[in-house]
């Protein structure tokens, strides 16, 4: 596991000299926001202090085990340092250069950078991003430590292949999908000729989309499920509940959100032929979406998901759409309800769903038994 060579390379910070400007530590984190096109901001997360934990800082695989507020003050210490950079012509070519190189690594790396005083630490929310400590505009950024490079990382995007391919083998290789994205983000993966920096939350979503696109057809030659299961877990106050019930593989997104201000609902549905998404809505269904067809792949079972998420706390809502991520796997991971037929898993999904199921349907079709177990269906169904 990549995760695992992180925790290697942490003595190199020690020995890191220090340089004119400010020495910062990343351990290793990409940041790449839209700016005007093709201008982007891009940088890194990092600290000025170096911590024994700085490796899981950015790194949500290892997180599992962790409460929120360790979560949250991890992410508090590392501020967001950025540069304009010209994301088609990879301009300033060296700015770019160390973000590839940050990308590829494995380990924490130590920077020169040239930045003004630090601002006060505090958490600030970055939309369809986990959140980080304050923005810090630089005229510099360079290598002080030599990190370590994964080398197959770095052997797959030397490839001129589609970047849908570059994306199946990393994470076949146990790179995380954050690895991946950023990756992605910094221009390594697709046709070389078509390579462009780009956002890391377009990143995200160029990822996913592939990987799910990739899963559904790898799953058309496993089996399918053959009972219905509802599995339910809580992550830091939000509550998941997933029915999964035997059919194509599919995955179907309801979300309540319960906070003191008022009561949001949404939805996203597979297939295109419901209601729109809202933009927050279809991130967190993106994150869920990607940890139910990775389970799926892991067990080489298809089957037909619906997942109610039900988010009911602000302090939690600002770790951003990766509780969806983190929530769907570790509620898969659960001991399931298994019943015979889907029926009697719609029973029972009644009796244990809150708040209730009509509330969760109320504002989308009623449900129906899909006419055919070789049709692609939803739980929910115009």
């Amino acid at each position: 596991m990549v995760v695992t060579q992180v925790f290697k390379s942490q003595p190199q910070l020690d020995s890191a000299s220090h340089s004119r400007g400010l020495t910062v530590f990343t351990p290793p984190g990409i940041f790449i926001e839209a700016a005007t096109f093709p201008m982007l901001t891009a940088g890194f997360l990092a600290t000025p202090q170096p911590t024994e934990w700085l490796s899981i800082f950015d790194h949500p695989e290892a997180w599992r085990g962790l409460d929120r507020e360790a979560i949250l003050a991890m992410r508090r210490q590392l501020y967001r340092f950025v540069i304009p950079l010209n994301g088609r012509e990879f301009e300033p070519r060296d700015s770019a250069e160390v973000l590839q190189t940050l990308a590829l690594s494995v380990g924490p790396a130590a920077l020169n950078v040239q930045a003004p005083d630090l601002p006060v630490l505090d958490i600030y929310p970055v939309e369809g991003l986990l959140p980080s400590g304050p923005e810090v505009k630089i005229s510099l950024m360079e290598i002080l430590s030599e990190p370590e490079i994964s080398k197959v990382a770095q052997r797959i995007t030397e490839m001129d292949i589609p970047a849908s391919e570059a994306i199946w083998n990393l994470l076949d290789y146990d790179y995380t999908l954050d690895q991946v994205a950023q990756l992605m983000s910094v221009g390594l993966l697709g046709r070389l000729e078509n390579r462009r920096m780009q956002p890391l939350r377009s990143a995200y979503k160029a990822t996913i989309d592939s990987y799910v696109s990739r899963s559904i057809v790898e799953l058309a030659d496993c089996s399918q499920s053959e009972e219905s299961r509802i599995y339910m877990t809580s992550l830091f106050g939000d509550s998941f509940t997933i029915l999964s019930t035997p059919g194509w593989p599919k995955v179907d997104y309801l979300r309540i959100e319960q906070l003191p201000w008022g009561t949001t609902h949404g939805a996203s549905f597979e297939g295109g032929r419901h209601t729109p998404t809202d933009p927050k809505t279809s991130i967190y269904a993106d994150n869920a979406r990607f940890s139910a067809y990775a389970t799926m792949i892991g067990e080489e079972s298809a089957s037909h998901m619906t997942i109610f998420h039900l988010s009911r706390n602000a302090r939690s809502n600002s770790l951003g759409p990766w509780i969806s991520r983190a929530g769907v796997r570790e509620t898969l991971q659960s001991n399931p309800v298994c019943m015979e037929n889907r029926a009697n898993a719609l029973a029972v999904l009644n009796s244990v769903l809150q708040p209730e199921l009509g509330i969760w349907t109320a504002d989308y079709p009623i449900l129906k038994r899909p006419e055919s177990r070789k049709a692609a269906h939803s739980l929910v169904q115009t």
